[in-house]
């Protein structure tokens, strides 16, 4: 177990991420760091008080993706120990719910109303490419694929703690 006291000082923080797959690819974020490094991450965010998890999931995607999303099912749950604003010494644990969701056919990627702030972009990005890129959390690229081809675990624990991006 974590020393508690490294969560103590933060409340635990409820977010969701869209899986959303199309021809043997998943649609992903591409993040800038501000040293101009690319990270990439599913689309979602932070539950807000009085939200569904539901409701989180739609506003994220229509802020992130511009587009409404269907929501098929949930298909995995993990726990992320974040350190908190660079500090080494307290993290913020967050649980993530991951729901596998379908868009139109005829959506392209773009920019949402209201994108992450070092969000550059919206890609579909190839399965087999997941594991050569920066995926967050780390070992999280692994786990989409498994997700997209319905081998992922559906609660996998506690996943290694990754620097905000």
């Amino acid at each position: 177990m974590t020393d508690p006291q490294v969560f103590a000082a933060t409340p635990v923080r409820n977010a969701v991420r869209a899986l959303i797959t199309r021809h043997n690819q998943v649609l992903m974020l591409r993040k800038r760091t501000a040293d101009g490094h690319d990270r990439y991450a599913l689309p979602g965010g932070g539950q807000r008080a009085g939200e569904t998890l539901l409701e989180t999931l739609l506003r994220e995607c229509d802020e992130e993706i511009g587009t409404v999303v269907d929501v098929v099912g949930l298909v995995h749950v993990a726990e992320i120990a974040k350190p908190r604003n660079g500090r080494g010494d307290l993290c913020r644990q967050q649980v993530e719910f991951v729901f596998s969701c379908r868009v139109g056919d005829s959506y392209l990627p773009q920019l949402g109303s209201r994108p992450d702030k070092r969000q550059v972009a919206v890609e579909w990005i190839g399965l087999q490419y997941l594991e050569q890129l920066d995926v967050r959390p780390p070992g999280m690229g692994r786990l989409i694929r498994r997700m997209a081809i319905g081998q992922g675990p559906v609660y996998v624990g506690r996943l290694p703690a990754a620097p905000d991006i």
